[in-house]
């Protein structure tokens, strides 16, 4: 059964509703016009499919199963005295933020941190808790490095912790009132791990703004159709 948010209704429009209810075809643009995209609540619904069909987790696990291997290899040739390093973003990555995405109907990530406050009680994303978990086995520091600002720390903390991340070595979060984009402020970051002499073995993220500019030997990039973080 298709699963189709009531805000998607709205998404359609009165005149596009009465054409079609009419059997009249949409107009033709006029002269230097761009033609109506694809109405935006069909490609909610084919994201919505994707998640519900299993392929989304599917996808994960394959990134993780690679970042896991890659990890293992790391390990086995590691240097005397390299202190390695692992950096995690958080949002559709270490947790899950399905429950607010659908109940506000896939709105924007400004608009989800505007208006959505980050849930207390987020789930861990299976495959990544795992990755997270081999890690730490093998002696790997782990840095959780977020978009979420500094106000939100200890709820931000207490989620990762139910939700099973825990022996994490720093989490890095951003000022408040932060507007330098993720491309910018993520890099930044992860230079702050290296001056404390850690090398970054992994980098693992859901956005590309997660994963560009210095210091990882590695990154992984797992699916969001979600949003878009630049």
């Amino acid at each position: 059964m298709k699963r189709f948010h009531p805000v998607l209704l709205l998404l359609y429009g009165y005149a596009s509703f009465v054409r079609a209810q009419n059997g009249i075809p949409a107009p033709a643009p006029g002269p230097g016009a761009s033609p109506e995209p694809r109405n935006l609540a069909y490609s909610i619904e084919s994201v919505v499919r994707y998640h519900d069909s299993g392929e989304y987790e599917r996808a994960i696990q394959l990134v993780a199963k690679s970042a896991e291997e890659y990890l293992a290899n790391r390990v086995a040739h590691r240097r005397p005295n390299e202190n390695l390093v692992a950096v995690f973003d958080i949002d559709e990555t270490a947790l899950s933020n399905w429950a607010t995405l659908f109940d506000c109907g896939f709105c924007s990530y400004s608009t989800q941190v505007r208006f959505y406050p980050p849930p207390a009680h987020d789930p861990a994303i299976p495959p990544v808790l795992h990755l997270f978990n081999f890690a730490r086995e093998k002696g790997i520091a782990v840095f959780f490095v977020t978009g979420r600002q500094e106000d939100q720390q200890a709820r931000t903390v207490g989620n990762l912790q139910e939700a099973g991340y825990s022996g994490w070595t720093g989490l890095i979060m951003q000022p408040i009132g932060n507007r330098d984009p993720a491309s910018v402020f993520k890099p930044r970051d992860r230079q702050q791990i290296v001056a404390q002499g850690y090398t970054i073995a992994l980098n693992i993220g859901d956005q590309a703004s997660d994963l560009v500019g210095c210091c990882a030997e590695r990154v992984f990039k797992l699916p969001n159709p979600f949003y878009l973080i630049k």
